[in-house]
């Protein structure tokens, strides 16, 4: 699958009769941090928490063992035998069948790893890249065909003045990511719209206040990290089940008595 289909297939865009929250972004997500909802980070009782409950995306983070091997851990040189074995994170995440993945990458020293366990698990149209400064970029590119945002801060200048916000959007546009992933400090209702007039994404870290979601939701973006997504859930998407509507992508597929 090029990377265009895989592009297509994660972001795909639905009628607006077809969705559930006509006035936000079609396929808006918020993604549970790692260790949301105050789960360990960065284990797999965490990530089955985030499915269970309803996660329509979940992030990891992607480092590399001495040996090359994936695990999901916050430490960019871990030791041999540190973090969860990436391998049974993905495992968990393909039961939902739903649930997006952003692979946030602590290392690039084994990309290759990743794709393959990527393709192993029939996940290509679910999984992206976070964590990709423009440093990194070349390589992303050159070692895997999994899209990736480009990690970068957006500057008060860049979210208001709009020929630096044009220059931006053209910027990312030019590297191939799929859009930008960047801390909340600064965004605007105007480059969002910037961003999706080129087909790029506004993916914003790591939100738990109410307030700060809403302002948000008000300038368009497209995703919203954060440690409270059941939180904000509840205020995006109501409240009329506790459980089963914590989230408007809640996975009805969850294999609760799979035993793999």
């Amino acid at each position: 699958m090029s990377l265009g289909d895989s592009f297509k297939k994660l972001f795909s865009k639905k009628e607006a009769d077809d969705w559930e929250c006509p006035e936000l972004q079609y396929g808006f997500t918020v993604t549970h941090h790692a260790g949301a909802m105050g789960q360990k980070p960065n284990t797999l009782e965490a990530i089955g928490y985030s499915i269970y409950h309803g996660a329509g995306c979940v992030e990891l983070d992607v480092s590399f063992r001495p040996d090359g091997t994936p695990v999901i851990i916050h430490s960019a040189e871990p030791g041999q035998n540190q973090g969860e074995l990436l391998d049974m994170a993905l495992k968990i995440i393909a039961g939902s069948r739903k649930c997006k993945i952003n692979l946030d990458l602590k290392s690039v020293a084994n990309l290759s790893a990743v794709d393959d366990l990527i393709y192993n698990y029939n996940l290509e149209e679910r999984a992206f890249y976070t964590g990709v400064g423009e440093n990194w970029v070349e390589k992303v590119k050159a070692e895997s065909k999994i899209p990736f945002y480009l990690n970068h801060a957006i500057t008060k200048e860049e979210a208001e003045d709009l020929p630096t916000g044009k220059a931006l959007v053209e910027r990312i546009k030019s590297m191939g990511a799929i859009g930008v992933n960047s801390p909340y400090t600064f965004c605007s209702e105007q480059l969002c719209r910037m961003m999706h007039r080129r087909d790029l994404y506004v993916s914003i870290w790591t939100i738990n206040s109410i307030d700060k979601t809403k302002a948000l939701l008000e300038c368009g973006v497209d995703n919203i990290t954060s440690m409270k997504p059941d939180k904000l859930e509840k205020l995006i998407y109501g409240e009329e089940d506790e459980i089963a509507n914590m989230s408007v992508i809640r996975d009805e597929y969850y294999d609760d008595d799979d035993e793999d």
